[in-house]
């Protein structure tokens, strides 16, 4: 490679050396943030099941009671059968479920969100964690209530939490909000026990007609994190009427708010791609055909066609790596806004069901706040930088071809 000659060719394009290599760089850094946020979705979408621990729960469509009196379930929580459950709990994806029945109660004294659980499951271990006062103890007559419900009602350890003619006995206080409104109960009973209070009621019966079957309206499902396929359209083709909810229900709303990976984001992005291709393309041919009067001198005074392309080469390399260097660095630029970027994930009211007419209790928390957890990945630069130079090497060996093309017989008159 002749140096001075490289020199004094980037002494009269500066302006065009610069927009070129800062237009690299730029991409780069953009292509590299992207893909790193889009990596990050399945852990954006999974955020409101963090809590929980799980990756999918299934409810059922119920019916609309006609009268909201005693125990009522949700019209997003209609009741799921044992042959059921079963069925679910075989799916490929399933290693691990747990089953919860979750009503409401009305009555004279305040109004009631009560979920039933398996001692030993899923629900019951979350409980588990999150015990502040007295212990857990779900027996026949038990109860555990959360601490903004204590103190709202003005209960206490050993006081009676009453639904109908059902007394149960507060042996527990728990951490409010454990399951991030995700079946927001305020009361939790042993499974047994909230299946015998739904099923005296005569409304219930009436509506749903379960007689003595063992039922729960709640089935979570913790997945295998290696199945890949669409866990939603394997429920709902055992049943239209399930309800799903996993990181799928999050991650369209994640993409809506990160424009840049969606659909028409990712489409732009790859025309912008392609286009700085073809700059370069057209850039370094324009480059040729203005030197080639020094191509041909050259050609003159004994360079070969091999020491020409390995000069231009070199010249391109040398572009391109401070591109590539600059593009890095403005990368983890990138990576840092983008971690700073703030998300919000709307929780779907089917799964944090709590009655539209009692404002002050719908009125939950269904908005998780979050920022991108965008994490970086050396390979994933190594592989961007590597892939940007056989790019535009193959565009510089396809350009320099037209090298033969000068004849330096043509400037010798």
């Amino acid at each position: 490679m002749m140096i001075s000659y490289f020199l004094a060719y980037c002494r009269r394009n500066q302006a065009k050396i610069a927009i070129l290599i800062i237009s690299i760089s730029a991409y780069f850094a953009l292509l590299v943030t992207v893909v790193a946020v889009s990596r990050s979705l399945p852990a954006i979408a999974g955020l409101p099941f963090a809590k929980i621990g799980v990756e999918t729960i299934v409810q059922k469509n119920g019916q609309i009671p006609a009268q909201m009196v005693g125990p009522v379930l949700p019209h997003s929580n209609g009741p799921i059968y044992a042959d059921e459950t079963a069925k679910l709990r075989a799916l490929p994806f399933v290693q691990g479920s747990d089953d919860g029945l979750y009503f409401w109660f009305f009555d004279d004294h305040y109004f009631k969100s009560v979920l039933g659980v398996e001692p030993g499951g899923i629900m019951y271990g979350l409980l588990k964690n999150n015990v502040e006062e007295g212990e857990l103890a779900l027996g026949a007559t038990d109860a555990l209530i959360t601490r903004s419900f204590a103190q709202k009602n003005g209960l206490k350890l050993g006081d009676a939490v009453l639904l109908g003619q059902d007394k149960f006995q507060v042996k527990g206080i728990i951490r409010s909000n454990v399951s991030g409104n995700i079946i927001p109960a305020d009361v939790y009973l042993s499974l047994p026990a909230a299946r015998a209070i739904v099923g005296a009621s005569a409304e219930a019966q009436k509506l749903y007609g379960f007689g003595d079957r063992a039922f729960v309206n709640v089935v979570i499902l913790k997945s295998d994190p290696k199945w890949q396929g669409d866990k939603e359209a394997l429920i709902k083709k055992m049943d239209p009427d399930y309800l799903v909810f996993s990181e799928k229900t999050f991650t369209q709303e994640a993409v809506d708010q990160l424009r840049v990976i969606s659909s028409f984001g990712g489409a732009a992005l790859a025309l912008l791609g392609a286009l700085l291709v073809i700059a370069f393309g057209l850039l370094n041919a324009y480059a040729l055909k203005t030197r080639q009067p020094e191509i041909a001198v050259l050609r003159i005074i004994g360079w070969s066609m091999r020491d020409l392309k390995r000069q231009f080469l070199a010249e391109s390399l040398i572009f391109l790596s401070a591109a590539l260097l600059l593009g890095n660095a403005l990368a983890l630029v990138g990576l840092r806004i983008a971690a700073a970027q703030k998300i919000r994930l709307e929780l779907p009211w089917e799964i944090s069901a709590m009655p539209h007419f009692l404002p002050q209790e719908n009125a939950i928390a269904r908005t998780i706040e979050t920022t991108i957890p965008v994490n970086y990945d050396w390979k994933l630069f190594a592989f961007a930088t590597l892939a940007f130079l056989a790019v535009f090497a193959v565009v510089n060996l396809l350009v320099f071809r037209r090298l033969k093309n000068i004849k330096p017989a043509a400037y010798l008159r």
